[in-house]
């Protein structure tokens, strides 16, 4: 299996709920609030009381593993190969930080924040995130199974 990465053009990606897209305003001004994000995930209110995920930290190449709910973000690697399975066997003994709580009414979509939603699948590429409505908290941790190859992390885990 090969991951589909996908590259800003130099800011933070946001994670969106389908449903909402017509409410990220890119760089009228909620690209402004995705850049003053400083942890590794952060959730911005939008005007309909939706929220959205924003990747902080580094613009990385992004890919999404759904069978594990992973959004995958490379920091270094000599080569692409292989790195479905290394991060399937990190996933198990990382060490995970708790992040915060994102609400969606299912489907979310990840795209460069600097662009309009409405943008999404036309002027900029977009991943679609197949989750379940519900509540979930996105955890971070490193992958990190040599000196040459490391990953930043962020899981779902779907809450009761």
């Amino acid at each position: 299996m090969s991951l589909t990465w996908l590259d800003t053009e130099g800011g933070p990606f946001v994670v969106v709920p389908r449903d909402a897209l017509s409410q990220w305003s890119g760089t009228e001004g909620d690209y402004d609030r995705a850049c003053e994000v400083m942890d590794l995930v952060g959730v911005l209110e939008l005007p309909d009381g939706a929220a959205a995920l924003v990747l902080g930290d580094e613009p990385l190449s992004t890919a999404y593993l759904p069978e594990h709910r992973v959004l995958v973000r490379w920091y270094y690697a000599e080569t692409e190969e292989g790195v479905p399975d290394i991060i399937t066997a990190g996933i198990a003994s990382a060490d995970w930080d708790e992040g915060p709580v994102l609400h969606t009414p299912g489907e979310l979509v990840m795209f460069d924040a600097a662009y309009y939603g409405t943008e999404v699948g036309t002027l900029t590429d977009g991943t679609a995130l197949t989750l379940g409505a519900g509540r979930y908290r996105v955890d971070s941790a490193s992958i990190e199974p040599d000196h040459l190859t490391s990953f930043r992390v962020h899981r779902f885990v779907e809450l009761t």
